[in-house]
């Protein structure tokens, strides 16, 4: 007998020689299932909970009969076995103010899913472009790597709400998995390996088990009518040329009326993947996880500020279409469905995925165009993040310290870091307009630029508002105390490529820090850029932030600063007062701000910032603008810049939507098929404008 040693990140056992096809009984495939468990594998199979309800369950050696085999699908896919719902990500230990961190075990236990629907089947492949780009999430590679498919093709539609043909996968399972299983007359089973580690896995077939393969031709024949048995009930290519036509059509409304927001239907969806990271400490002990999340959430796109762009169950119910059937094809050339149902079978509302597909295909226009990039990039590359001790684990931070730490305004502010380890803080580098994550270890992780240019070596500084539990927790820290920080991600400020131009920066509020690497940088390369303006603008003086700062910078002849405070409301609570809001700070001429003339010695003015932006009058010939502050405040200041001749491409800005991981693998940042914690948060206002108005 011929002896085959398992190579494959499988459990190293002798077995007999590989074997590519063989017909068992259904007594012999319990006992391959047996001599499996035997061999120290881990099976995950279909087994019958309740009369017609079926759940993927691990089996023993105890209990070793798949029950569910062949009844119906699973009422959750297996999804847990490459995308667990909760998931170490990193270890804490705390001591005092000591702090250190570990990886989790990254060795998983090979498994083998028993009896999967190719719908099942298929969902590692699809997702496994998204784990992997640029940055790899080890946790779902190791995972996917170790796993072993042995799938049970489909003869007929489960019921009426499977539709797999439509999505490209084979109901028939052929060529799917490791090995598949065909049902056959008197209850047998056709086995087929598709690829080595199947063939090892029919190895352990007992000899005495294993009979003769049909004819093929049979095969082949039945398979066409298998295939037939699952027409195809729309056109994904259609789906998608509707998605993009109906964006804002009233029917996403009416189809999402009835949802709970319950998340049910990511949670059963063999490739739903977004998830949360969450902190927790238990004594001295503490881990950081994932956890999964959804999209129909009505958190999971809010900022702290309370914005969300998609505030209602319309808006959530169009982004998981779009997201499955139009953005995600888009970025990765599959769509993120395999037509298993269970999200139409399981809504406890009624919600139909699939009425809504016909529907859209009804609704394509006559010739279907394929979509353009979302982007034509006009923003620079940033400097990729860096491995903390060359871990392979993408979510773990580096070790910093506090250094120092200021206060700017009212629960804001800044702190100075320094690398706990010299070694990696000297290697690491950054661009301006990148982004970092935060985290207050055992609380959680916040997102912020990097808010220090990168011409000033040894540190990096954040700014933020203490608004939530982790920004709390930060600002609870003091000097000499560890913090983690991710980073940095995203791209950067093209600040190469506005050589020899003017720029205007426009920031309000707590916009200002994302735009202070950039103008700081700009100012320490002062001899590349013509005229530098900067128009900066907060409720009250108290807000302003960086105060020591803009006293310099009001200083200096070699830069013109603007500042402004929001106007007053009259006494009598009814409209905005047109005098000062504070002594010192002059009104503008609030209804026609463009008339106003300003004076090259009066640097503080009442108003609000779009307004000072227009009595400032720019100059949009070789000029760019960037711009940060609240959304309202961007809208505004777009109008009076283009109104001074400004082209969109000309105007900047960092969108900071709310982010998790910063890898472009949690599927909160994403708009359209752009995910901005990747290919942002820089863009021009002309990229905003080709993208989904959901921002």
């Amino acid at each position: 007998m011929t002896v085959l040693t398992v190579t494959t990140g499988r459990p190293d056992t002798a077995i007999a020689a590989a074997r590519t096809s063989t017909m068992l009984s259904r007594v012999g495939l319990d006992r391959w299932l047996s001599a499996l468990l035997a061999a120290g594998r881990r099976i995950l199979a279909p087994v019958e909970v309740a009369p017609g309800r079926t759940e993927y369950r691990q089996l023993t050696t105890a209990d070793p009969v798949a029950t569910g085999l062949g009844r119906g699908l699973p009422v959750i896919s297996p999804k847990q076995a490459w995308f667990p719902r909760t998931e170490p990500l990193l270890r804490i230990t705390r001591e005092g103010r000591a702090i250190s961190i570990a990886d989790p075990n990254l060795n998983f236990r090979p498994t083998i899913i028993f009896g999967a629907r190719p719908c099942d089947a298929a969902a590692p492949e699809i997702l496994a472009p998204l784990f992997g780009w640029d940055s790899h999430d080890v946790f779902f590679e190791q995972r996917r790597k170790n796993l072993a498919f042995v799938v049970l093709g489909c003869q007929q539609p489960v019921d009426a709400a499977c539709f797999c043909s439509c999505v490209g996968v084979d109901p028939t399972g052929e060529n799917s998995g490791d090995v598949l299983l065909t049902e056959w007359e008197n209850g047998r089973f056709w086995a087929e390996a598709h690829t080595p580690v199947g063939e090892e896995l029919l190895a352990v077939i007992p000899a005495h088990e294993a009979a003769a393969a049909p004819d093929p031709a049979v095969v082949a024949a039945r398979r066409k009518q298998w295939r037939a048995n699952s027409p195809r009930r729309f056109d994904s290519q259609r789906v998608a040329g509707a998605l993009r036509e109906h964006f804002d059509d009233p029917m996403w409304k009416d189809w999402a009326a009835a949802c709970v927001s319950c998340g049910t239907c990511a949670f059963v969806c063999p490739t739903c993947h977004c998830f949360d990271i969450q902190e927790q400490m238990h004594g001295s002990e503490g881990v950081r996880q994932k956890n999964w999340d959804a999209c129909t959430f009505g958190l999971f796109t809010r900022h702290t500020s309370g914005h969300n762009p998609r505030p209602d169950r319309a808006s959530r119910w169009r982004q998981r279409l779009n997201h499955k059937f139009r953005y995600y094809p888009e970025k990765f050339g599959r769509l993120l469905c395999t037509g298993c149902g269970r999200c139409i079978r399981q809504c406890p509302a009624g919600l139909d995925l699939l009425a809504n597909l016909v529907a859209l295909d009804a609704l394509a226009p006559a010739a279907v165009s394929v979509a353009a990039p979302a982007l034509d990039r006009a923003a620079a590359a940033g400097v990729a993040a860096g491995a903390p001790a060359n871990s392979p684990n993408i979510y773990r931070p580096y070790l910093m310290k506090i250094a120092a730490w200021r206060e700017e305004a009212p629960d804001v502010r800044t702190l100075r870091l320094e690398f706990a380890d010299p070694e990696e803080g000297g290697k690491f580098d950054f661009r301006v307009g990148q982004f970092g994550l935060y985290g207050a270890l055992g609380e959680g992780e916040s997102t912020f630029c990097i808010a220090s240019s990168p011409t000033q070596r040894g540190y990096i500084e954040c700014t933020f508002r203490a608004a939530g539990r982790v920004t709390r927790a930060l600002r609870r820290l003091d000097v000499g105390d560890t913090l983690g920080f991710r980073g940095p991600y995203g791209n950067s400020f093209p600040v190469a490529a506005w050589k020899g131009k003017n720029l205007l920066f426009v920031a309000g509020g707590i916009g200002l820090p994302p735009l202070r690497s950039v103008l700081a940088y700009c100012l320490d390369h002062r001899a590349d850029y013509g005229q530098i303006t900067v128009v900066y603008g907060a409720k009250t003086s108290a807000d302003l932030v960086y105060k020591e700062e803009l006293a310099t910078w009001e200083k200096r002849t070699d830069l013109d600063l603007r500042l402004c405070i929001d106007w007053k409301p009259n006494a009598n609570g009814r409209g905005l007062s047109q005098d000062a809001a504070e002594e010192g700070w002059r009104p503008i001429n609030r209804h026609d701000p463009a008339a106003t003339q300003l004076d090259s010695t009066q640097r503080r003015y009442t108003a609000f910032v779009p307004q000072l932006v227009a009595a400032v009058k720019p100059v949009a010939a070789n000029s760019i603008a960037i711009v940060c502050g609240p959304p309202v405040m961007i809208d505004f200041t777009l109008q009076s810049l283009r109104q001074s001749g400004f082209r969109d491409r000309d105007v900047f800005t960092t969108l900071e939507n709310r982010m998790k991981c910063g890898l472009g693998k949690c599927g909160r940042c994403n708009i359209g098929s752009v995910y901005v914690c990747k290919e942002g948060p820089v863009f021009t206002a002309e990229e905003i404008q080709r993208l989904p108005h959901d921002t």
